[in-house]
């Protein structure tokens, strides 16, 4: 069923492209994401410039792939295989749900299914098919959103203009939205790589919150991943400071799940980033 309003999709039709790993390097790449290929293996420079990791985090390598991918490189991180996990210098706190084939409203507890009924009798969830709805509303949301919880600094309107052409440039994105009487309420967006469910922003409004905007559209897009064959959802890393993110997590059925990695740093940029953000340090290596 096609919805009454332009480039929407009733969520229980969703669908989008499940790519490899070469194939999400191609879009990464084609979305400006710095991307190096190296020891069988495509690799993104992430957050501060001549930080890599591979463009797919779960993807397992040998110890033997999981080194620096460039010589200018001054940190890297890559997940082990399960045979050479003995060799891991480190962790990846990744907050994931498991067993996603079976993943549904049994899985949570009772507050958090009480709180997903209310959301389905009051959010109309969707898939955005193009970019007239963010266009016209999403821009406030986000701002909103980001003032709220200053997780990271809010865009400019341009940039975030720029930001949107990525969702519909190919078709491998994903993009949740929560309408409510016709008003955009939040949204989210993922992919799916390699079996692998990808969670990667979420903005919600102050005002739809009483909706529980937020259960419903994570729940929503699991569901559509549980249908297209992944088999797990990463929702992130484990933020220890935010400790009410965590509880809303973990009552949708997220568990804390450290990956074993090989990682290396410059020390100068290690003792920095330990002394000045630890709980990003923990996320970078799982070590306080």
């Amino acid at each position: 069923m096609v919805l009454s309003l332009p480039q929407l999709r009733d969520v229980a039709e969703a669908r989008f492209t499940c790519l490899t790993e070469r194939e999400l390097a191609e879009r990464r790449r084609e979305e400006g994401v710095r991307v190096i290929s190296h020891r069988g293996h495509y690799w993104e420079q992430s957050g501060a410039p001549g930080f890599f990791q591979p463009v797919h985090l779960l993807a397992r390598l040998t110890p033997e792939e999981a080194t620096p991918p460039t010589p200018l490189a001054w940190g890297y991180r890559a997940a082990l295989t399960p045979e050479t996990a003995n060799a891991a210098t480190g962790k990846v706190p990744v907050v994931r749900l498991k067993d996603l084939d079976t993943y549904d409203m049994s899985r949570l507890n009772s507050n958090r299914r009480s709180k997903l009924r209310k959301c389905q009798r009051t959010v109309r969830i969707v898939q955005l098919t193009g970019p007239s709805l963010l266009l016209e509303q999403g821009y406030p949301v986000v701002r909103d959103a980001l003032t709220r919880t200053q997780h990271k600094k809010i865009p400019t309107l341009d940039e975030y203009l720029k930001g949107l052409r990525q969702y519909f440039t190919s078709d491998h994105w994903c993009v949740l939205a929560g309408m409510v009487d016709d008003k955009l309420g939040g949204y989210l967006d993922g992919y799916i790589v390699d079996g692998v469910a990808y969670g990667f922003s979420a903005y919600y409004a102050t005002w739809a919150l009483p909706t529980n905007i937020s259960t419903g559209l994570i729940y929503e897009f699991a569901q559509v991943c549980r249908r297209l064959g992944a088999r797990t959802l990463v929702g992130g890393l484990h933020a220890r400071e935010a400790t009410q993110l965590e509880q809303f997590k973990d009552e949708l059925g997220f568990v804390v799940d450290p990956v074993p990695i090989q990682w290396g740093m410059n020390p100068l940029a290690r003792a920095f980033i330990r002394w000045r953000r630890p709980h990003a340090y923990y996320r970078l290596t799982g070590q306080a």
